[in-house]
């Protein structure tokens, strides 16, 4: 049964046209994930399925109740992010609707309660349309992908990883059906120009002919240069009617270098021995200890609330308690965005404090589809968005060998999550990060720090191992106990027949150690 249907759809915001669908029809139990980078009309289009946004034309039909999470707004009330977030969850499908709008829902939770936000919406029974920035939640929830570009939707089947790949292969053919038209359109233009050459060759009749013989000359000529003319238009006629073929877009290669003398030579560039951390009379860490391998990428994981953004803030006020390095040069992205100067433009802000030369920041800013003359907007004139790519770029190309990113991929679409993950494999030296993007930790970490119980745990590894790492250790001391108790009722059995007094404190000795054992 058809839930939704849209039917000629236009919706301008001034003069730009942001959403135009022909037709598009979403069934009963769809679940869609919509991508497209930041401003292309993802929320505009749920407000427009929702009833909140009028369109310019076109028509609208929903068939079903229909609940909407939107977005948070941070002027809410007192309680934190993560739990409005949890609450406007909770409310909208307790709701039961037949039709589930969802506008980015995992914003502001910690990974545990991403999953647990996955096992809701995978059980829920209606259809569902999710905004989302997170591969993991598109990749285990949604059935098919709504790509918004340019304000024309697509939609391909299968989760968020079917879509890349789906991507990658129209790229690809778009790249040789383009190649091909341009190999075609230089051979038919060398052609024209031969022809046309051939017929400037075609000699007139010689004054010193005579007249019969020069008849039968011009009758020649004509022929020929009439015949010389029919090729040089059917060869036009060919060129004009050569379908063009739009240039793909480019792939960026960027390689950035560490200068010589911000190069660390020894093995950890920050480490504690004995680490405690209180706010106000709750303790965050006790007696802990950490060390951060020089050049890791080691994120920084762990519930909201339980120090993170403290333990990294101790880390930049220099707590006598962490060892950094002398040699080390730090640089933090915060949510604030001071790094950036407001009177610059974006190109301006960079190159003050990077070595990089200026088409490595170019084609940087480019990944992250900063373009062209954008570069030089005034930083007062950008979007959220806009500016945080570009604090971002600051940070990862300036003369730094330890950079600390404290979620770094919030406001970001997915298009420049993929830019980042890039960036910051390419980076020389030393990246702690936190985030609870498990695709980047997956895609990016070496090593991971994890704050549990008052403690660090360190795992080298990324989060899929680190996962596959706790089943293993469960399903050891799973058949550990197993063992014990199957060793502990033979021990049982044997005492309650045996006779002899010497053999049955034998027994009874083994049975103590047994409990009092690690198997």
């Amino acid at each position: 049964m058809e839930k939704i249907i849209l039917k000629n759809v236009i919706k301008y915001y001034g003069d730009r046209k942001i959403i135009d669908i022909e037709e598009l029809k979403i069934y009963q139990g769809d679940k869609i994930g919509i991508v497209g980078i930041n401003g292309s009309g993802k929320s505009t289009l749920l407000n427009i399925i929702f009833g909140k946004t009028d369109i310019d034309n076109g028509k609208v039909i929903v068939n079903g109740n229909i609940s909407y999470i939107e977005q948070l707004n941070n002027d809410e009330s007192s309680l934190s992010g993560g739990e409005i977030t949890k609450k406007k969850i909770d409310e909208k499908l307790r709701e039961n609707p037949e039709i589930l709008l969802a506008d980015e829902p995992s914003s502001n939770l910690d990974i545990n309660e991403i999953e647990n936000l996955k096992k809701k919406l995978v059980e829920y029974k209606g259809t569902l349309l999710l905004i989302s920035h997170n591969r993991d939640l598109l990749n285990d929830v949604v059935d098919s992908i709504l790509e918004i570009e340019n304000g024309v939707v697509n939609k391909y089947k299968g989760n968020y990883s079917k879509y890349k790949v789906q991507k990658e292969e129209s790229r690809k053919r778009k790249q040789f059906e383009y190649e091909q038209y341009i190999t075609e359109k230089k051979r038919l233009e060398v052609s024209i120009n031969r022809v046309k050459n051939e017929a400037k060759s075609i000699k007139k009749t010689p004054k010193r002919m005579g007249n019969s013989e020069a008849r039968l000359h011009k009758r020649g000529v004509e022929n020929k240069r009439e015949k010389v003319e029919q090729r040089s238009k059917s060869l036009e006629t060919r060129l004009e009617k050569l379908e063009e073929k739009e240039k793909p877009s480019v792939e960026y290669n960027i390689f950035m270098k560490m200068p010589e003398n911000l190069i660390v030579k020894s093995k950890y560039i920050v480490s504690s021995d004995n680490l405690e951390l209180k706010v106000g009379n709750r303790w965050l860490l006790n007696n802990t200890k950490f060390n951060i391998k020089t050049n890791t990428k080691t994120a920084l994981i762990g519930k909201n609330g339980v120090g993170k953004t403290t333990l990294i803030k101790e880390i930049l006020n220099r707590n006598s308690n962490i060892k950094i390095n002398p040699s080390s040069k730090v640089s933090y992205f915060k949510q604030d965005l001071s790094n950036l100067d407001e009177d610059k433009n974006i190109i301006e802000n960079i190159l003050k404090d990077t070595s990089q030369d200026e088409t490595t920041i170019r084609n940087i800013l480019a990944s992250l589809n900063i373009k062209g003359n954008d570069i030089y907007k005034k930083v007062e004139a950008l979007s959220g968005g806009e500016r945080v790519k570009v604090s971002l770029t600051k940070i990862m190309t300036s003369n730094s060998n330890l950079l600390i990113l404290d979620e770094p991929t919030n406001f970001l679409d997915i298009e420049s999550i993929e830019a980042l993950e890039y960036l910051m494999k390419e980076f020389k030296g030393t990246i702690l990060f936190v985030t609870h993007d498990v695709d980047l930790i997956n895609n990016v970490a070496t090593n991971i720090m994890i704050i549990k119980d008052k403690k660090i745990i360190e795992f080298e590894g990324n989060y899929a191992k680190y996962l596959e790492y706790k089943e293993n250790k469960k399903k050891t001391i799973n058949n550990n106990s197993l063992l014990l108790e199957f060793k502990l009722a033979e021990i049982t059995s044997r005492l309650s027949i045996c006779k002899d007094e010497k053999e049955k404190k034998k027994l009874e000795e083994e049975y103590k150690k047994l409990l009092e054992s690690d198997i």
